[in-house]
């Protein structure tokens, strides 16, 4: 489906329209559906306490960085989206893509992966083109995991060792890395990662899809405030390894800046656009 103009315009006409269009309508059952982007439905967690009522009030989320992935897909990538939650993302990716494109949801939480997910999905007719993963994508493959989860905030759930355990519950799930299910793809064009603090692991975890798609976008957001070592180690390493850093800044734009910049603030939220070779 072709997008509304607003979602690749200017952050400020995103956000507005967004916001005119946005509406909440309760289904019963801790299930609130909504409009995001003016343009999907999605159905939200009532219990949900911190994404579910910016996106039922706003309609939006990560305003710059929903700008920066909208303005580069193209009808028929291939895209992942790794930590999917509700799939904000993974609708967007969807819409653009088409029925000739291919997008990957992965999402452990068992609650969002088998039942929000596949709503969302179904409600907008998106069942042809996304495959919901329902694993921890990290370093490792076919390994049970502790995954910490918030009930009243869905999207700080995490792997063990990076999550707040302060009011989570810690259950098993099952790990494997990027690389297992991009094993038969012939191609690869954008890969989302909000793994809240687990980002290095899902990094390591897929080197040969990087070295098979070398023109593959990653879009990263860093948690330095939970791993700032393991975060420094993360940024020199893809800067050693050849890679272009970049940043989204918050008017959607795609910035030059390195690791040591981004270190410098390790307070500030960043979302980092990562390629092989940057093109201009």
């Amino acid at each position: 489906m072709p997008l509304s103009n607003h979602i690749r315009s200017s952050r400020e006409e995103l956000e507005q329209a967004s916001r005119r269009k946005a509406a909440g309508i309760y289904y019963g059952d801790q299930r609130l559906l909504c409009r995001l982007l003016g343009d999907f439905l999605a159905f939200v967690d009532t219990r949900d306490l911190m994404l579910g009522p910016r996106l039922v009030l706003d309609g939006f989320w990560e305003a710059w960085v929903t700008l920066a992935v909208a303005r580069h897909l193209q009808p028929g990538m291939w895209c992942v989206d790794v930590g999917a939650n509700y799939g904000y993302y993974t609708l967007l990716m969807a819409a653009v893509c088409g029925a000739e494109g291919r997008v990957v949801a992965c999402e452990p939480n068992p609650l969002l992966a088998e039942n929000f997910l596949p709503w969302n999905i179904a409600v907008n007719g998106f069942a042809d083109r996304i495959q919901i993963f329902p694993k921890a994508i990290g370093d490792r493959n076919d390994e049970a995991v502790d995954f910490t989860i918030h009930e009243g905030d869905l999207g700080t759930s995490s792997l063990v060792p990076f999550a707040d355990s302060a009011g989570g519950k810690a259950i098993t799930v099952p790990m494997t890395t990027l690389d297992h299910p991009c094993a038969d793809w012939s191609r690869l064009d954008l890969v989302k990662i909000d793994a809240e603090g687990a980002e290095s692991l899902v990094w390591q975890g897929m080197q040969e899809t990087l070295k098979r798609f070398p023109q593959a976008v990653v879009v990263m957001e860093l948690h330095q405030q939970r791993e700032l070592e393991r975060s420094a180690e993360l940024l020199r390493g893809i800067e050693r390894d050849g890679y272009s850093l970049r940043a989204i800044n918050y008017d959607g734009e795609i910035i030059a800046v390195d690791s040591a910049t981004v270190l410098e603030q390790p307070g500030e939220h960043w979302a980092g656009w990562i390629v092989k070779k940057w093109r201009s």
